[in-house]
């Protein structure tokens, strides 16, 4: 797979391989967040993220055609009086399209991805995923040796993976009957 770095003239393609991983979401917390197409209002969105200076946009292509794709974030803040500094990316989001999972492209993203990352000089990668799909799975395969934080087994990073709940309505359920009783 060949990884590139997105311009603005990828909005489109952008906002339509964000789909895949806005589903997951949309399926996980229904409460959360909307269904989606690609719109107009969407691409210039994604325009303005790919502007943004901290905001890197990566798309992965076999055969020219667009595969996966990850939004990540780099955030920097130098030393002060009160605490040492802090260089870390976040990773946002990250999609492989359904037809090509499960072929390595998701690990071949990560991997770039903390390639990227230490060429930045972060000490710190953040992931929020969620616990409902296989991303877990994905990410502490490619980055670490169990879910729990620990060094990335490639360089000095520290790789934090934090899962984010599926979404439970029974349980929204059970907190407002308890609330209606006490």
């Amino acid at each position: 797979m060949n990884i590139r770095r997105a311009t603005i003239d990828d909005a489109a393609l952008v906002a339509s391989l964000n789909l895949a991983v806005h589903e997951v979401h949309v399926e996980a917390r229904p409460d959360r967040f909307k269904p989606l197409t690609v719109t107009d209002e969407f691409v210039t969105l994604v325009r303005e993220r790919l502007a943004d200076a901290n905001t890197y946009v990566f798309i992965g292509e076999v055969d020219g055609v667009a595969v996966a794709c990850a939004l990540i974030m780099h955030y920097e803040r130098p030393e002060d009086a009160f605490s040492y500094g802090i260089n870390l990316v976040y990773i946002d989001q990250m999609s492989v399209n359904p037809e090509y999972r499960s072929k390595g492209y998701g690990e071949q993203m990560m991997n770039h991805i903390f390639d990227f990352a230490r060429s930045l000089g972060a000490r710190r990668v953040i992931l929020n995923v969620w616990d409902s799909t296989n991303a877990p799975s994905l990410f502490t395969s490619a980055a670490v040796s169990s879910t729990t934080s620990t060094a990335w087994k490639h360089s000095l990073i520290d790789v934090f993976v934090r899962a984010s709940l599926a979404f439970r309505p029974e349980l929204l359920n059970t907190v407002a009957n308890q609330r209606s009783t006490a």
